[in-house]
Parts: C-alpha cells; sequence; structure tokens
C-alpha cells in the first residue's frame, strides 16, 4: 500500500523511545502516533499494558505490549488478553519497529504499488484487523466509518469493486471475497 501508511497508535512509552521508532517507521511507511483516546482511528496500539487498551475501537486492533513488567504471570495475561507479541523494556525501537512491522503483515499489510483513496483504505484497514471473519456492510461500516458515514450500506459494494480493480492492475491476488447473502471476507493470502 505504498502511498498510505499504516497507522500506530503509541501508549505509554518514552518521549525519545517514541521520537527513534518514529524515524524508522517513516521509512517503512508506518506512521507512529501518541495518544490516548479511544476513538483515533489505528491499525496497531502499542502500550505498556494489555489494561490500557481502553475502550471502543482500541480493543478492536491488534497490541504489542512494551513493558518493564517482566513476570511470567503478567507477560502470560497480556498474551490470554490477546497481545500480539510482548516486549520487555528496555527494547531497541529498531527490534520494536521490526515486530511491528511482522505483525502488520500477519494481518496483511504489504508495501504495494497501490493507492487508495482514504475511504477505500479505512474499509480495507478494517477487514484487515479481521481476517477471515464474515463481515456484513454494516460491521464493515461501522467499523471503518465509526460515527462519521453518511452513505448507505450500498456504498461499500463500490468500494469494494474499486478495491478489486486496483488490487488486479497491479498484478496483486484477490485477498477480498464476496460470501454470498452474507458479506464479505478478507484473506490475507488470497485464497479461500
Amino acid at each position: 500500500m505504498a502511498g498510505v501508511s499504516m497507522k500506530v497508535l503509541v501508549q505509554g512509552q518514552d518521549f525519545n523511545w517514541v521520537k527513534r521508532l518514529k524515524e524508522i517507521c517513516r521509512e517503512k511507511n508506518i506512521d507512529i502516533a501518541e495518544g490516548e483516546s479511544s476513538d483515533q482511528q489505528a491499525d496497531l496500539l502499542v502500550s505498556d499494558s494489555a489494561l490500557n487498551r481502553g475502550k471502543g475501537i482500541l480493543r478492536e486492533i491488534p497490541f504489542l505490549i512494551v513493558s518493564e513488567k517482566e513476570e511470567e504471570k503478567t507477560i502470560l495475561q497480556a498474551f490470554k488478553q490477546g497481545a500480539e507479541d510482548y516486549l520487555i523494556s528496555p527494547v531497541s525501537p529498531s527490534i520494536a519497529a521490526a515486530r511491528i512491522e511482522g505483525i502488520l503483515k500477519r494481518y496483511g499489510w504489504e508495501q504495494s504499488g497501490i493507492s487508495y483513496t482514504p475511504n477505500e483504505y479505512r474499509l480495507i484497514s478494517f477487514m484487515m484487523r479481521h481476517p477471515y471473519h464474515v463481515l456484513s456492510r454494516e460491521q464493515i461500516l461501522e467499523g471503518a466509518f465509526p460515527g462519521d458515514y453518511e452513505g448507505i450500506d450500498r456504498n461499500v459494494d463500490n468500494y469494494i469493486k474499486d478495491i478489486r480493480k486496483k488490487v488486479k492492475a497491479a498484478g496483486e491476488p484477490e485477498r477480498i471475497f464476496t460470501v454470498y447473502g452474507a458479506g464479505y471476507r478478507y484473506v490475507p493470502e488470497g485464497k479461500k
């Protein structure tokens, strides 16, 4: 998705560490933002605790823990709560960036020559966070455009049609599949 960066929200980390992480990730087309708001759009959350994920959209996205807590019980609890990975501080921003990139790739993000409109990007990003799940048009609209979308649910069909055209033109495998009567499914490997 060249030209479109993935957004990673970082919470509870040292200012200089985040500054260096931003520098490293900028080269990989990964946008690092800091904040506590649960209504921010993000593709991945980096937090110091699984309990700090908040409500709303932050509960729906994959997360990575970077924490000084190294007790086995704490680490196992983070994985039980759904953490994708756990890094014990101090950890190099370069290592954290590599782990972030790895998680994003597991969720289907790859840098390619495709340039999406903002709404197409929001839609595909949401679907990437829910691989293999059959999502109805309503679920896609609510997840990709929480609270700020004025269109009708059939617009999802148009966005997906346009995304498919761009993917095909770029010579990449199809990743969004129609599940007739139910909605759409995103498959990272491009296989039904």
